[in-house]
């Protein structure tokens, strides 16, 4: 059974629906400019909605450009770097070469006329640890190196090739205590053998005491042992020590050419023993090429 209405109610309706019919006359109601109050709002409520629209359009925009930006930024960052990377490569590479070419040129000056077939390398490891005093090339049989060559560096001559590989080649060095070099004393023109001392020299041997030697004179390849080309400079006598009961003077040579300070040298074929060079003069220049 329904529940009856209450007096009350009617009223209410009735109030309500008078209360919108005044609203809505009102909102029909012509303002002075021409325009009802419901178009008014109307027309503020699509504004502030466009406002919002275009607010909200324009900070995506803004986010998805700053986003995009960056990522561009990023991206040429890693460009340059790469690009820094390689101009640092090919400078440190240009630098290497000018120091190669400068090194080069000082060994042409050293040895301003080398026998044809001679061949430029760098010495990549020295090994003067132990009983054999030895350095290792950066070139062997593929770069035209011989066993049996000389080594001769900017400052003279280093050592011979004993062994070449296909890329690489072994040089015993002049203080060796296995190695032995004829030599010449070019102001007097007398022949002896240096050997090494297996430290960082060698020494003259076969010397009379009655010799004419002095200290500081210069010694040179004399080219009788078949292995070093004449006139090659060996170093210098550091003193002149005449023992009493000895029939040779002892004579510590000081080598010319440090292996140490000798990166880049001169690797010459081997001697050819059927076209032997004329000895140098005496007085000629200590470097002068074979």
């Amino acid at each position: 059974m329904a529940a009856p209405l209450s007096p009350a109610r009617p009223a209410i309706v009735l109030a309500t629906l008078l209360g919108s019919c005044i609203v809505l006359l009102s909102l029909q109601v012509r303002r002075p400019g021409g325009g009802t109050l419901a178009e008014e709002w109307l027309l503020d409520a699509s504004t502030v909605l466009v406002r919002g629209t275009t607010a909200i359009r324009s900070a995506a925009s803004s986010v998805r450009e700053r986003f995009t930006t960056h990522a561009a930024l990023r991206a040429e960052n890693e460009s340059l770097r790469a690009q820094v990377t390689s101009l640092e490569v090919r400078l440190h590479a240009l630098r290497e070469a000018g120091l190669e070419r400068d090194r080069l040129v000082r060994l042409l000056g050293a040895v301003p006329s080398p026998p044809e077939g001679t061949r430029p390398a760098r010495i990549v490891v020295l090994e003067t640890a132990g009983p054999f005093q030895s350095a290792v090339l950066d070139r062997g049989r593929a770069d035209g190196v011989q066993a049996g060559g000389a080594v001769v560096g900017e400052a003279g001559l280093i050592g011979r090739v004993v062994a070449a590989g296909e890329h690489g080649a072994r040089v015993q060095l002049l203080f060796d205590r296995t190695a032995a070099t004829g030599i010449l004393l070019p102001r007097t023109g007398r022949a002896a053998v240096a050997r090494g001392d297996g430290a960082s020299g060698a020494s003259l041997q076969y010397v009379p005491a009655i010799a004419d030697v002095a200290a500081d004179e210069p010694v040179v390849t004399a080219g009788t042992d078949g292995i070093y080309p004449r006139g090659l400079l060996v170093g210098t006598i550091a003193a002149v020590r005449r023992p009493g009961a000895s029939l040779f003077l002892e004579l510590p040579v000081r080598l010319a050419a440090d292996p140490m300070r000798e990166p880049v040298v001169f690797v010459f074929p081997p001697v050819r023993h059927d076209a032997p060079a004329p000895l140098p003069a005496p007085g000629a220049p200590a470097r002068q090429a074979p």
